[in-house]
């Protein structure tokens, strides 16, 4: 596949997820029960799922064609990103839940957040970057 079709196909992902989202939040928060609901919950969570797994790969494939200066600088976005995001977030839970210090959720939000902030330009990547 060439590179125009999989910024295509991404981005078609991109917006079924968020609409798929949203329905999803506006269907929980209605408290609507029935059959066809709780498969179009479940086919939700699935998608989600496959999304997790999609974006790290699609990430690494266009990062291949990338120069060495330009990943250098996106791998230090991301480390900065991930050190800030942690620090500040454990700041928050010190000063708003003293008793209760979740490092290992921090953690994993930090990763989550820098990774999407740092590593979006490369998942839409339609050319090489210098």
């Amino acid at each position: 596949m060439n590179r125009k079709k999989i910024v295509l196909f991404t981005k078609i992902l991109y917006s079924i997820f968020i609409i798929w989202t949203i329905i999803s939040f506006i269907i929980i928060y209605s408290n609507i029960n029935n059959n066809i609901v709780s498969k179009f919950v479940i086919g939700y969570a699935l998608f989600a799922f496959f999304m997790l797994f999609y974006i790290p790969i699609i990430t690494i494939f266009n990062a291949r064609n990338l120069k060495w200066n330009y990943l250098k600088n996106v791998l230090n976005k991301f480390i900065f990103l991930f050190i800030t995001i942690f620090v500040v977030n454990c700041a928050f839970d010190y000063i708003f839940k003293s008793s209760n210090i979740e490092v290992f959720k921090s953690f994993y939000h930090a990763l989550g957040l820098s990774f999407g902030l740092a590593f979006m330009d490369i998942i839409f990547l339609k050319k090489e970057k210098d």
